[in-house]
C-alpha cells in the first residue's frame, strides 16, 4: 500500500443546502442528525407511505455487515470498495471490517459533499481506512484515482460493496454497465455485495406500495428507479451467486427480523463472487 495515500485525500466540494441529499436522508432514517430542513421535508413524504423505513434501512446496514464479516471470514478477501458510501453511522464498513482483520483496507467512495467532509475527517488519522471523492457511475475513474490506486491491489480480489446506490441509475442497461466496469477490471475472487429497491410492476399489493415510495423519493431524486427482480438479477451477469441467492432482506436471515413483512421485500440483496 501507498503510504503516500494519506496526503491525497481530496478536497470536498461546497455544500448544496437548498437541494436533498440521498446521503442525508439516508442518515435521517437512521436516526443521523447531519441533514437541512430540505432533507426532512423529503424523509416525512416518504415516512407518510413507508413508516417502517428505518427498520428496513437497519435491516440493510445489519446486511452489510454480516456481508462484509462473511467475505474476510470465508474468503479471506481483505480490500474493500464501499461505492456511495454515505455519511458515517454506527458500525462502518472498516470498523465491521477490523473486528475480523485488523489490517483489512476500505476505501470509501462518495460525491456527496457533505459524506466527503464527514468521511475525511473520520478516516484522517486512519492507516487502513480512505476516502476518495468521485462518481461511482464512472468505474475507470474511480479505478485509477491515487487514492483508490495508493490504498488497495487491484491485481489481488476485491469486494466492491453497493448497496442502495444503483436505483439512481435509471437506464438498466447503464446500471450493469457500471456494475461490469469494475468487476472486469477485477481479478478471479472479488466479490460483489448489493442492494437494490424492487418493484415487482406485477399490479400486486407490494408493486403498489414500491411504487408508492418510488413516487415520494422522485420528489427529491427524479433519476430514482426501482427495479424488478429480473432487472436487479441482470446486474450480477457472469458473477456466481452466494448463498441464498437474490432475496429480499426480510429472507436473507432464516429467522424473522424486526422489520415489517410489507416493507422487508422491498430491498433486494445478493453477494456474488467472480469466477
Amino acid at each position: 500500500m501507498d503510504q503516500g495515500a494519506d496526503d491525497r485525500r481530496g478536497r470536498a466540494p461546497d455544500v448544496d443546502m437548498q437541494r436533498p441529499s440521498d446521503a442525508r436522508v439516508y442518515d435521517l432514517f437512521l436516526g443521523g442528525k447531519d441533514s437541512f430542513e430540505v432533507d426532512r421535508q423529503l424523509a416525512q413524504q416518504v415516512l407518510k407511505v413507508a413508516p417502517e423505513m428505518p427498520a428496513l434501512l437497519q435491516a440493510n446496514r445489519r446486511w452489510l455487515a454480516e456481508v462484509v464479516e462473511r467475505v474476510l471470514r470465508e474468503a479471506a478477501v481483505v480490500q474493500f470498495l464501499d461505492l456511495g458510501s454515505g455519511l458515517p453511522t454506527a458500525d462502518n464498513t472498516h470498523e465491521i471490517a477490523a473486528r475480523v482483520n485488523p489490517k483489512a483496507t476500505v476505501v470509501y467512495l462518495d460525491k456527496d459533499p457533505t459524506v466527503i467532509r464527514h468521511g475525511q475527517a473520520l478516516l484522517a488519522d486512519d492507516r487502513y481506512s480512505f476516502f476518495a471523492a468521485g462518481d461511482l457511475t464512472d468505474p475507470a475513474a474511480v479505478l485509477a484515482d491515487p487514492i483508490v490506486t495508493g490504498a488497495l491491489d487491484l491485481t489481488r480480489p476485491v469486494a466492491v460493496i453497493q448497496c442502495l446506490v444503483l436505483h439512481h441509475v435509471r437506464e438498466t442497461k447503464r446500471a450493469r454497465e457500471i456494475v461490469t466496469g469494475y468487476l472486469d477490471a477485477l481479478p478471479s475472487g472479488s466479490y460483489l455485495a448489493l442492494t437494490h429497491p424492487c418493484n415487482p410492476r406485477d399490479g400486486s399489493r407490494s408493486a403498489e406500495f414500491a411504487t408508492r415510495v418510488e413516487e415520494k423519493l422522485r420528489l427529491g431524486f427524479s433519476s430514482v428507479t426501482f427495479r424488478t427482480p429480473a432487472e436487479i438479477g441482470s446486474l450480477f451477469e457472469g458473477l456466481e451467486l452466494q448463498d441464498p441467492g437474490l432475496v429480499s432482506l426480510g429472507d436473507w436471515w432464516p429467522a424473522p427480523t424486526t422489520t415489517p413483512t410489507g416493507a422487508s421485500q422491498l430491498i433486494l440483496a445478493a453477494l456474488a463472487r467472480k469466477p
